[in-house]
């Protein structure tokens, strides 16, 4: 008896202090001993500090969203998983019920395929990591709104143009046609390594070099930086003859001096492409992709264990 006696003065408590703390409780009677029947009212229950209690009767013509105002979230997807791509796959499916009766194309067996946005760089436009069956969904709605006909639907043509892949190598060729020499004589190229990206002007002057507006010997202390720096310079016999300012950030000193390179090799380009087989023999041209390998969990580094002890 003692036991309960205390678990009931608990339970006073703790329902006084509920008394006082809320204004207002909901009580909902839905169900009855026929679990085919509801009630159709709900009673609403007000506490106060006194000893007053007023129970409000609401038929089921009468809405308790007065009594109680929840905010609603502003997507039906906020509470799954993904709402962004949930929310991507709600658009694509509103596009094609609304354009469901618009005329589409003829097929033409003979035209090239449409190239759509690569998976990585999709993830990086939606912000989030999906999924290779989620990625062949995508495409297969927008293969889909692609065979609609543009002339009665010229908005969906550039919502599609946000998710069409272009031919590279002609984008790039495109791209090299654009960069030329400024009226100052200077030819801006971006160079990078690893982690670091490198802004490049490069200018014909006496061979100086400066590094965020610092000469490159006391930015770059070891020599071997210094060397990478300048073998653009040295393969195609031009040491000393042009001015290099770079703003580089990320990385580290090797991956910063490997970006400034790159940019200097591209530069070079654009002054002179004639140029471009020399350096491309030296294996200037094409970025260097190699990055150290991630650690594995379990292991000291990438690949090296650790020591393996009997006892």
């Amino acid at each position: 008896m003692s036991k309960l006696r205390f678990a009931y003065n608990i339970g006073r408590v703790l329902g006084n202090n509920l008394k006082s703390q809320c204004s207002r409780t909901t009580t909902f009677k839905s169900y009855s001993s026929n679990p085919n029947l509801i009630f159709s009212f709900v009673i609403l229950r007000s506490f106060s500090t006194g000893k007053t209690q007023q129970n409000i009767r609401l038929s089921k013509h009468e809405s308790i969203d007065n009594f109680s105002k929840v905010e609603r979230p502003a997507s039906i997807s906020y509470f799954t998983a993904k709402p962004t791509y949930n929310d991507f796959i709600i658009q694509l499916d509103d596009l094609l019920h609304k354009h469901r009766t618009t005329p589409t194309k003829l097929i033409d067996k003979n035209a090239p395929p449409t190239l759509w946005i690569l998976k990585q760089h999709l993830d990086e436009k939606l912000g989030l990591r999906l999924k290779t069956n989620q990625y062949r969904l995508i495409t297969r709605k927008l293969h889909r709104l692609d065979k609609i006909m543009f002339e009665f639907a010229p908005e969906l043509h550039n919502f599609l143009d946000l998710f069409r892949r272009y031919d590279p190598e002609k984008e790039k060729k495109d791209i090299e046609a654009m960069k030329t020499v400024d009226p100052y004589g200077r030819a801006l190229a971006i160079g990078r390594r690893k982690e670091a990206t490198a802004q490049v002007w490069v200018v014909e002057g006496d061979g100086h070099v400066l590094v965020n507006g610092i000469p490159v010997a006391d930015y770059f202390p070891l020599l071997k930086d210094r060397e990478s720096i300048l073998y653009p310079f040295q393969v195609t016999g031009l040491l000393g003859k042009y001015n290099v300012w770079t703003k580089v950030k990320g990385g580290g000193p090797t991956g910063q001096a490997g970006a400034i390179a790159h940019g200097i090799t591209k530069a070079l380009i654009i002054h002179n492409s004639d140029l471009k087989p020399i350096l491309r023999e030296a294996k200037l041209v094409t970025r260097d992709t190699r990055v150290v390998e991630r650690k594995k969990p379990g292991l000291a580094k990438a690949r090296k264990r650790y020591t393996w002890v009997k006892r």
